[in-house]
Parts: structure tokens; sequence; C-alpha cells
């Protein structure tokens, strides 16, 4: 062998990412090619399109089994986790590694073919880095448009929406400024345009970050609610929003969250109609939705803020929502430390008969099971 140890698991890995293509039809040969994936059903190879593996573009090498449970550790990764988890002789990093040295040819590669092997797959890697950027950033500009031409909310159906679930602007003191409405929004389900409620999401530095959507439907009364028949009403346009916030009340202090005074407690809410909820009834307080439950945890807040106070909702215990809330306090925790704040991560919880604020605020109890 000429040199194959001084490769780290990185350069494997960029190496087996860069024959995406060739090693997919190795591992599973009775996949089959469609829209830049390599399909099969699961990591066994079980016929079927659950389990793609990405061909190329700026993610080439990743996979995803979109049927495993979330949190499945073979549920994603890159080609050599794939090869530790398909043919790699035992189930580590060790022995995926020695198989793909193999794959490659490595160890019949001089020094300078292996340095020129290696070169190419870091080339490779940067390329992907760069359209990957380019793709976010085009994502991003692309909600920042749609938004920017969406219309302010009063007198809209995002405002009527918005009353229908009983939130009272004149108790807030203001409508945000970051919702907006639009009649004519694309939604994938349906492969037709529909009107949606839409509502900037901001970085801590000020840029607009992303477009949350909430798709909205007239009933025939006249009031206007959530779009029934599909698998979701919401959707966040532009992978930007991860860390970013949603402002919903600047409370006492009118002025950019990165501003905020020193030891000003933040609240966070999961969405935009239970932050708003709770700015009804504290008017002075600084409010902000997350959009997501995993953003609650990557949110980056200024280091000057006080607390986080996560507007709670009563999600079973051991649920996969109360599993992922105990990891976003942990993660806010972690982020306090790094900062320096050393703020607290607290609750606030609406009554236990209720699943979260809005529902509390409109009266519509949990229903008990059986």
């Amino acid at each position: 062998m000429a040199g194959g140890e001084e490769l780290t698991a990185r350069d494997i890995g960029r190496m087996l990412n860069a024959e995406a293509a060739r090693l997919a039809r190795v591992l599973y040969p009775a996949g089959t090619e469609a829209g830049g994936f390599w399909s099969v059903g699961n990591i066994h190879g079980a016929s079927g399109n659950s389990l793609k593996i990405r061909l190329s573009g700026s993610k080439q090498g990743t996979w995803a089994d979109y049927a495993a449970d979330e949190g499945d550790p073979a549920g994603k990764g890159d080609m050599l986790k794939l090869v530790m988890l398909t043919v790699a002789e035992q189930p580590t990093y060790a022995a995926a590694i020695q198989w793909a040295k193999g794959w490659l040819g490595i160890e019949s590669m001089n020094g300078d073919q292996l340095e020129a092997h290696r070169r190419r797959a870091e080339a490779a890697q940067r390329r992907a880095e760069q359209r990957r950027a380019g793709e976010r950033e085009d994502k991003r500009r692309q909600a920042e448009g749609l938004w920017l031409n969406a219309a302010k909310p009063l007198g809209t159906p995002a405002l009527a929406y918005l009353q229908g679930r009983g939130i009272d602007f004149g108790a807030i003191g203001h409508v945000p400024g970051a919702i907006r409405f639009r009649p004519d929004v694309w939604q994938a389900e349906l492969h037709r345009k529909v009107p949606a409620m839409c509502t900037a999401f901001w970085s801590i530095e000020g840029q607009f970050a992303a477009v949350h959507l909430t798709y909205l439907d007239r009933l025939p009364d006249g009031r206007w609610t959530k779009l029934q028949g599909v698998e979701s009403a919401k959707k966040i346009r532009s992978p930007a929003y991860w860390g970013a916030h949603i402002p919903i009340a600047k409370g006492a202090q009118r002025c950019p969250l990165k501003d905020i005074a020193p030891g000003t407690p933040v609240y966070v809410s999961e969405g935009i109609e239970d932050g708003l909820t709770v700015a009804m009834a504290k008017p002075d307080a600084r409010i902000v939705a997350a959009g997501t439950l995993g953003n609650i945890g990557a949110m980056i807040l200024p280091p000057q803020a006080g607390d986080i106070i996560i507007i709670g909702q009563q999600d079973a215990p051991g649920s996969k929502a109360d599993e992922s809330l105990e990891a976003q306090v942990t993660k806010q925790q972690a982020r306090g430390r790094q900062d320096g704040s050393n703020r607290r991560v607290r609750f606030l919880w609406p009554d236990p008969a209720f699943k979260d604020f809005n529902d509390q605020l409109l009266g519509k109890r949990i229903e008990p099971k059986g």
C-alpha cells in the first residue's frame, strides 16, 4: 500500500460521495433512478422507493430513508455510513473505511495517485458546498420576494383568520409587521395556488431569513380557517430559518431583538397563534415564534437577553414532541453557557385541560381518550 493510512475518515467519505452514482448501483443493483436519486425500499435493498440516494448536485452522496422513524440512526447519512450499514464486515466506521479503501483501489495507488484522488474529492466537495450555499441563498431570496410582494394584513383574510382564532390586536397594541397576506401561493399537494398568511423570519443580524406560510381557506359561512384536506397547512420556505425568529411582539422595547436591554426575558412560542395569544395577556413582553419545535433549540438570541421562557404545549409524556422539547431545552442551556449569559430556560404552561394557549383562549379542551 502507498499511503492509505494517511487518509482520514473525512477523506474517505468525500471520495465515496464523489462516486455516489457508481456506488449506489453496487450496493443496490435492483434500485431505480429518477429525479437525480437512486431509490430502494429500505437499507436492506427491499423493493420500493422510500430510501433515496442523491446521485449529483450540492448534496451528492447523502441519503435518507423517508419511512424510518425520526431519530433512527440508520435513517440518513452519507455514503460511508451507508457502507458501514450494508457491506462492511462489521457495523463500525473502521470496517467501513477498510471496505472503502479496497473498493476505491486505494491500496494499489502510489503516493502521487493517492494525492490526486484526494484532491479531486476535496475539489468536488468544495464545488458541492458552493452549490449548496448558492441554492440556499436563491431560496432565501425567493422567499423574501414572496413576502415583500405580499399585502400588509389589515383588511385581508390573514387578519380575518387570526381574529377568528380569537386574537385581539387591540389588546396587543399593533399587528406584527412580519405578518402579510397573498392570495396566490403555490400549494404542492393541491397543485394549485391558494391564499396564505405569509410571516417573515429574521436573523439576529436583522436579515430576512425565510417565510412561514399558513395556507388558508374560506368556509361557506365566510370565516377564514387553515386549509383542510392536506398533510400540513403550514410550510416554511428557505432553509435559512434555522436559528432565526418570527417577531411577534416587541413589548415595552420598540427595538430589534439584538438591541434589547440586558436581562430582558424572551418568550418563545412554537406557533404564531400561540405567541399572539400570550401577547394579548402580556403586552409588555418580548415574544418571538420559532415556527417549528426544533428551531426553539436552534434559535439565536443576543447574549444580553435574560431568561428564555418557552410557551409550552401539553404534549403526551414520552411522545416525540415531548422528547424533542427536552432536547431543545438542553440546546438552549448549552447556548447560554457558550455566550456567557448562563440564562435559564423556563416555561409558561396553559391550563392542563388545553393543549396550548390558543386552544385555551378559544375554550377548546383536550378531548379525553377512549
